[in-house]
């Protein structure tokens, strides 16, 4: 038995149709469409999808099947894509025609310096009166008051919730120098979110991080759930904490 995540297989599928579209659709457009892009285009949808794993061949039934019936979701991955092709296609790797690596692993791997390598930070957006995933937030990160950078253009900062992601945002900031290794540092993070028609909301927390030559792991952090809430609703959360 094998888990496999479906979605990949659906949006690669979508990322292939996508750039056949648009080159049949526009012969001339500036497009990268190289196998180095279009894995980083791949990348890029799969971080802001849910994953449908199956183990069966019924559940590759069920799960194709509910693909092909649930219409939103091939709408919401098409625009997602088109989303990830604009954004790869104008901040393309250095190396995007050669061998497929990150620019910072390559000058990770030359130098071997000590770097505070930050967790894939990840988390949810909530309407805070129905409890239902938000869709078109905007959540903005910040490290140290100043707007973090991205590892590659696969994330986003500013990045939006769209239906199929269910509310789900993530980022991968780009890891910082440090004079040496397991030398400890606490870094200020403040999320800042906005969405058309609700209140802004931010929330902030201390992330300690210890500097080492190389990241040992994929290691991610879950932020706690947030809440914005319809504009001229009273926020019945902060009304409560204000009567305790």
């Amino acid at each position: 038995m094998k888990a496999t995540n479906l979605m990949e297989h659906f949006v690669k599928e979508q990322v292939d149709a996508t750039y056949k579209w648009i080159k049949k659709e526009n012969p001339a457009s500036p497009i990268c469409e190289c196998e180095n892009c279009r894995l980083d285009v791949l990348c890029y949808v799969l971080n802001r999808v849910p994953p449908k794993y199956i183990v069966s061949s019924r559940g590759v039934n069920h799960t194709q099947r509910e693909l092909e019936n649930f219409k939103q979701v091939s709408a919401d991955v098409d625009k997602i894509v088109m989303d990830g092709i604009r954004l790869i296609s104008q901040s393309k790797r250095p190396n995007h025609s050669s061998s497929y690596s990150l620019p910072f692993e390559n000058a990770k791997a030359k130098k071997r310096k000590p770097f505070f390598f930050f967790p894939v930070l990840s988390g949810y957006v909530y309407d805070g009166l129905t409890f239902e995933s938000l869709v078109d937030a905007q959540i903005s990160l910040f490290v140290n008051k100043k707007m973090a950078n991205m590892l590659d253009p696969t994330w986003q900062n500013p990045c939006k919730t769209f239906k199929v992601t269910e509310g789900l945002y993530n980022f991968c900031v780009f890891p910082e120098k440090a004079r040496r290794e397991n030398l400890k540092r606490e870094f200020n993070v403040l999320l800042k979110v906005e969405a058309p028609g609700y209140e802004d909301t931010s929330y902030s927390f201390t992330l300690p991080i210890s500097s080492s030559l190389s990241k040992d792991s994929d290691y991610s952090l879950k932020i706690q759930d947030l809440f914005l809430f319809p504009k001229g609703v009273e926020n019945s959360m902060e009304r409560c904490i204000a009567e305790e």
